[in-house]
């Protein structure tokens, strides 16, 4: 089945989105070590071998810290920061590993984003899970010394780190050319956050398969409840006949990269 080619912003950078794609790969990868370790859940006992790139500076794993909430009940790693050989730096999340599982458990609740009085209602559990892990990521860009153009980038669950850490860098940053890329994002928060964010000036773009059912949750109206998504969507069409490959990120977001003109596999 032939699928649309792929329409891109003009300000969209493709180069840019494949790189910020193949950092969300490598965080993935980290994650495959992590468990073939046999899931260590202090920093020290794990032992990442990062890909060698030359050039490049890569931080060490950013774990969350959480063990109250139901879907990660231990610590685990959820991605780096790294710089490039020119100087520009990377915030790199990844996603859950069980699609269907994180569709069944999802939290719906809000509470107020903590870091910017009056920001608005953000979803509780994506930001408890990013408050765990806010320092480590913080300071893991502060120790790459770097003054270059910042990116962000995420996949899925990676995506509601991802956004919440564009605000915070914002607020932190506000001089510092910044910039997100994120795939196959949840929405995650209330309208006035959206608006909120929105409103910062930070280019996000949000490639968004159409037949992914993770970008439809949490819904729009969930009971008492409303959600937004965030930034500007670039959307293409691939269904695989399955949640999980509808949802991939190397064989299907990836792939659809790769292949604007055709992003769907044959």
């Amino acid at each position: 089945m032939s699928s649309l080619p792929l329409y891109f912003p003009p300000t969209y950078q493709l180069s840019r989105a494949l790189l910020c794609a193949e950092l969300v790969m490598t965080a993935y990868d980290q994650y495959e070590q992590w468990l073939a370790q046999q899931r260590p859940r202090k920093p020290q006992h794990f032992h990442w071998q990062a890909p060698q790139l030359e050039g490049w500076t890569l931080s060490a794993p950013i774990w969350s810290v959480l063990s109250e909430w139901h879907l990660f009940n231990e610590s685990e790693p959820f991605g780096f920061a790294a710089r490039d050989p020119q100087g520009d730096c990377y915030l790199v999340f990844r996603g859950t590993e069980s699609v269907q599982d994180w569709l069944d458990d999802l939290d719906l609740d809000q509470r107020d984003y903590p870091w910017q009085a009056g920001a608005g209602l953000v979803h509780d559990g994506f930001l408890k899970l990013y408050a765990s892990l806010r320092d480590q990521a913080l300071l893991a860009l502060d120790d790459l010394q770097s003054q270059g153009l910042l990116w962000v980038c995420g996949h899925s669950l990676g995506c509601a780190l991802s956004s919440l850490a564009v605000a915070d860098l914002r607020e932190r940053w506000p001089s510092r050319p910044l910039q997100h890329y994120n795939f196959a994002s949840p929405r995650l928060a209330s309208p006035a956050f959206a608006s909120y964010y929105n409103g910062l000036g930070v280019p996000t773009y949000r490639l968004v398969n159409d037949s992914d059912l993770v970008p439809e949750v949490p819904p729009a109206d969930s009971d008492r409840w409303l959600y937004q998504h965030l930034g500007l969507p670039v959307t293409f069409t691939a269904s695989y006949g399955g949640v999980a490959d509808n949802h991939s990120m190397a064989g299907c977001y990836l792939y659809a990269l790769n292949h604007p003109q055709a992003p769907m596999r044959d």
